[in-house]
């Protein structure tokens, strides 16, 4: 365009990224790196032909690269993309949009290739490396995520936003004039326990009328169309290896036809087969949008709480109570060596 038209058309270089692409409510980052425009010696080089033209393109291929590599996350292999997002979570786990922390992402695995490309790691990088290995796969063994660790076991009267907390204060104070500290703490997540499955249980009680009557029935037949679709694509392509980010495309544009079908469909039972008033039918029909919603946000806060549930069980083993104690403390000791690592060769990187 710039040499036939004398248009300078802008590159922009665009990173997708995807959280859980196939599951239900998976996340995707879009995000917009720096226009790239082609300067005048560039097009003067392309002008030439011949091994000045395979130069000039050969040199904007590779700024639009590193333009690329600017609005997404690359690592060597997958183990290392994880451990990436481990020490991310150890650096800050709170407070960070979407975009913040995939910029952190990137800035660790910038650094951690550029101190790989310079030779044998310092032994500082290397123990933290492996002491970050060790942590991960204790938490995979576990099997618990890194944000569930500081609440293991949490010290102090500070509130836990569970309803738990004045009961805490009460049995801390009286535990603790017959008992060890940690003992008392031991009986107080005991206490959790019945409060997350009550906790749990009414969240399901409430999500699961509009649950199983506005939103399960579209939701099953989604993922039986998916599946079908996502294996068509599979065996028509060469270089899909699962086909996953089939199925959340396909999954949405099939609930965006068939949801509105299955409340018209109520409609239609509601006016045919009962008595009620053309008021209530009118109101009905249009709550079920409410409804449906309603019951999307509390399943996915009964799975939140299902989730922490796990760890809450797992302390009332002997087996793994003093691996999920040694937790919060290894992880504390992470940070701190992480920040120092940052702050020794950060600056220079």
């Amino acid at each position: 365009a710039l040499d036939v038209e004398g248009l300078n058309v802008p590159i922009v270089p665009v990173g997708l990224n995807y959280f859980n692409q196939g599951r239900f409510r998976g996340r995707a980052i879009v995000e917009y790196g720096s226009p790239i425009y082609i300067d005048e010696g560039t097009l003067k080089e392309y002008r030439a032909g011949g091994m000045r033209k395979r130069k000039a393109c050969s040199d904007l291929l590779k700024t639009i690269e590193d333009g690329m590599r600017s609005v997404i996350v690359t690592a060597p292999n997958y183990q290392t993309l994880k451990h990436v997002h481990t020490v991310r979570r150890l650096w800050k786990r709170t407070g960070l949009g979407a975009k913040e922390k995939q910029d952190l992402n990137r800035r660790f695995a910038a650094g951690f290739k550029v101190m790989s490309e310079q030779g044998e790691l310092p032994p500082d990088m290397k123990s933290l490396l492996a002491d970050v290995k060790s942590y991960q796969a204790e938490l995979d063994d576990l099997g618990i995520p890194d944000y569930q660790v500081p609440a293991l076991y949490s010290s102090g009267d500070a509130d836990t936003g569970d309803g738990v907390s004045y009961m805490k204060r009460k049995v801390v104070r009286s535990a603790s004039m017959s008992l060890e500290s940690e003992d008392a703490e031991d009986i107080i997540e005991d206490l959790r326990v019945p409060y997350r499955i009550l906790h749990l249980a009414f969240t399901i009680l409430i999500a699961a009328a509009p649950t199983i009557l506005l939103n399960l029935p579209v939701g099953v037949l989604s993922s039986v169309y998916a599946e079908k679709k996502r294996k068509k694509a599979l065996a028509n392509s060469k270089v899909k290896i699962h086909g996953r980010d089939v199925l959340l495309s396909e999954q949405v544009m099939f609930c965006i036809v068939m949801v509105p079908m299955l409340w018209l469909t109520y409609l239609v039972l509601l006016v045919c087969f009962t008595s009620l008033t053309r008021e209530a039918i009118t109101l009905a029909f249009w709550g079920m949008p409410i409804s449906a919603y309603a019951g999307i946000m509390m399943t996915e806060s009964g799975m939140v709480d299902f989730k922490d549930l796990r760890p809450t069980l797992m302390k009332l083993r002997p087996s793994t109570r003093a691996r999920l104690r040694a937790m919060p403390a290894r992880r504390r000791k992470l940070v701190e060596d992480l920040k120092a690592v940052v702050g020794k060769y950060g600056p220079g990187l």
